[in-house]
Order: C-alpha cells, then structure tokens, then sequence
C-alpha cells in the first residue's frame, strides 16, 4: 500500500465550518475512511458507500479543529464527543480488555442469578480502599507520558526558532563575505529539519526514508570531508560508509543522518570563515561564532529527540499498572453484582473504558513521534501502514507530526534563504 493512500487529505473546502473556522471533518479514524471520500490502494478518491452513508448519521464524527489557525477544542463540541464514542480509536485499542471484563461480570452473574451462587461476592470496601493507590498510579504514568511529549514539542520549537535565525544570518550576513559556502550552508540548513524527522521516526526501523536529494547531498562522490588519500562509498541510506585508503581502509563508519548534516554544516561554516577578502573582519568572525553556537543548540536538540526515542517509561512501572488495572477491574463484577444486579453489565463497561482509557493514553502518547501527515509525505515509509498509530490517526491525535513540522520549518527556511 502507498503512503497516498494511508495518508489521504481533507481539503478545507470540504471540511465543516462554523463561523468561519475550518475544520478537519475526522475524528480518530482512518484517514481514507472519511466521509467525504474513501480511498482505494491508487490513492483515487471514490464515492462513499450506502453502509458507511448510514453509519455517518447514525455515528457522527467530531469536529477536528484546523491548528494552523490556532483553534482548539471547544466546550461546545461535548454532544458529537460524546456520540462519536463508536469511531474512537482509543476505544478499539482497549476493546479486549472491555470484553473481558464484560464476561467476568455477565458469568458472575449467571452464576447467581441462575445457578444459586449467592455467595459469590466480595465487600466493596477492598476496591474503595485501592482505588485511590490505582488512581494516583494512572495519573503519574500519564503525566510522565505527557511530560515527553511537551519535552518533544520543546526541542522541536527550538530546531524551528534556530533554524530560522541561522538562515536570516546566512543571507543578511554570510553570503555576502562567503557565497560559496553559504550557498551549501544553505542547501544542509533546509535538510535539517527533514533528516531530524528522519530520526525522530526511528528511521531504521523502516517507518521513515530520506529522499534521494537528501541522500545525495549527505554523501555524494566527492566528499569533502575525508582526507586527499581517503574514498568513501555508500552502503546503505542509513548514513553507513565504508571507508578506503590510508590507515582506515577497512573500517566502516555509521553515522546519523542528523549528526552528519550538523557535520557538515560545521565544516562549511569554518569554511565561510576563511572565504573571501573580509575573512579577519571582527564582525564577520563574530556572527562566525554567534551561529557556531546555534549550531550546538541543534545538536542539543537532535539529543534531546534521541533520548525521547530510545528512552522508554520504565518497563516496570507500566507492567504493574496493567496488572493493577486488570486485577482491580477484573475482581469488580463480584464487588458489585449483589447491589445493582444486572445493572452492573453497563456499570462495568463504563468504569472500564474510563480506566483503561487513561491508561491506554499514557502507552500512546509516551512515544510522542508519530509518521503521520494531513496529506502524503516523501519521508513516510510505505511500510507505515503496519504502524496502527500513524494509519488511523490524524495530527496531534495521540502524537506529533514530524513530517508536517519539518515541512513547515523547510519550507520557511527555504523562503528565507530565496530572499536577496
């Protein structure tokens, strides 16, 4: 399957408005299952079904604010949440821990009601003293969660803010002196953003790709950045080289897509500083420094990303609020079917969703990176439709957009560095 038809776009046109808002008419469902339009596996856009007709009314969708205009939810917006519960993707994720424990509950009480067991309950007074100690355990995981997804959206505010400063600097002040090595500066400026994304989605796992410009521009024939008596080749998009000549003849060197670009934006930048006839000027050498400092705050950031990446929730903080969870809920049927009867069906399905949703929240939003765009990406993998997170969700559902982020940022920079 392509990534046109994983990712399929709702024009503004033909999403709901209300007082001149735009909005994405979808909500946490499959992109190309909109209502507007279904998607086949060409991307082709065709008319919607009678049964998924039917299902729109019966089941509407909630409205998606368009966050390039700044809107968020809205405390108006509570009767299509509420209706919309049907499409939620957070209660298919949850769905077998739902039926579960609607089974316990519904065999407690056939077990009482026809087989005689009335003995078969427990007093409430265990779950009421636990629920407390379960509560605070949900509230931390889930905080924990949200504490790296803001920590994310911190590191890519400031890629977007350096970013921006670095470019202004190249043509207010660089490319004047240098234009040679600003003009590469320039071009390694506007890949940044792409390569971050690229390790963000944990481009090895097959999620993420990097456009073939990129990958020329990382590692073309002649690189500079290897001694006169030193060749290297490309063994794979990874950023792996195999190196020959000299003394490092067979060594093999993996390097970062991202901490290759900050290389090299490194080196060009030394570069710019012995280029042209203004070279010793105070004031060139200065702005010189000032953006060789920037630079650091980007590796900072990339830093940042990775340990977010590879730095999981401790595994056993997780795994003991599960069985918690699934104790607690599970032994509740017999808590409560001596009171409420066969009232404690829907009581059960409704403290379940509750509980395990908080804590379903906190496993999704934990990895805040997620390969999914409002329209199709080159950096998306079409091997992403195994990714149930990023073919069934919209932006800022249960995560970030990298791509849409770094296309924001490059395309900024780009019209930054286009100015005379």
């Amino acid at each position: 399957m392509s990534s046109a038809s994983i990712l399929h776009y709702v024009p503004l046109e033909a999403s709901n408005t209300d007082a001149g808002i735009p909005y994405f008419d979808a909500e946490n469902e499959s992109p190309q299952q909109s209502e507007n339009a279904e998607a086949t596996a060409e991307g082709e856009p065709q008319p919607p079904t009678t049964r998924s007709k039917i299902y729109s009314r019966l089941v509407p969708q909630a409205r998606r604010p368009f966050t390039e205009v700044g809107m968020r939810y809205r405390s108006d917006d509570w009767i299509k949440n509420l209706l919309s519960i049907p499409r939620s993707y957070l209660l298919r994720r949850i769905k077998s821990h739902l039926i579960f424990d609607q089974l316990v509950c519904i065999l407690v009480l056939v077990a009482r009601k026809k087989l005689g067991w009335k003995s078969l309950s427990i007093p409430f007074v265990a779950h009421t003293l636990l629920g407390s100690f379960l509560g605070l355990l949900l509230v931390f995981r889930t905080n924990s969660s949200y504490s790296r997804f803001e920590e994310a959206r911190g590191y890519w505010a400031k890629v977007s803010s350096i970013c921006r400063s670095l470019a202004l600097e190249s043509v207010s002040f660089i490319r004047g002196f240098a234009p040679k090595n600003a003009e590469v500066f320039e071009k390694l400026l506007i890949a940044f953003p792409d390569v971050l994304a690229y390790t963000c989605l944990a481009g090895n796992t097959m999620k993420a790709r990097l456009p073939p410009s990129i990958k020329d521009l990382l590692y073309d024939k002649d690189e500079d950045l290897m001694n006169s008596n030193e060749k290297s080749h490309v063994v794979n998009g990874a950023g792996e080289r195999k190196v020959e000549g000299g003394e490092m003849k067979n060594a093999t060197i993996e390097i970062d897509p991202s901490t290759l670009v900050l290389h090299k934006l490194f080196h060009h930048l030394y570069q710019a500083s012995a280029e042209g006839e203004y070279k010793d000027s105070v004031l060139f050498r200065l702005h010189i420094s000032t953006m060789g400092m920037e630079l650091c705050q980007l590796g900072d950031a990339l830093s940042g990303c990775e340990k977010i990446v590879k730095t999981p929730v401790p595994l056993s903080y997780s795994r003991h609020t599960s069985r918690f969870l699934t104790l607690w809920c599970g032994t509740l049927p017999l808590a409560i079917v001596q009171e409420l009867g066969w009232l404690s069906v829907p009581v059960m399905f409704t403290v379940s969703w509750l509980l395990y949703g908080i804590e379903e929240i906190g496993h999704l939003i934990e990895q805040p990176f997620v390969p999914v765009s409002v329209k199709p990406s080159y950096l998306v993998s079409d091997d992403v439709n195994d990714d149930d997170r990023s073919s069934k969700t919209l932006p800022y559902d249960i995560g970030m957009p990298v791509c849409t982020l770094a296309e924001q940022i490059r395309s900024e920079v780009k019209k930054i560095v286009s100015l005379e």
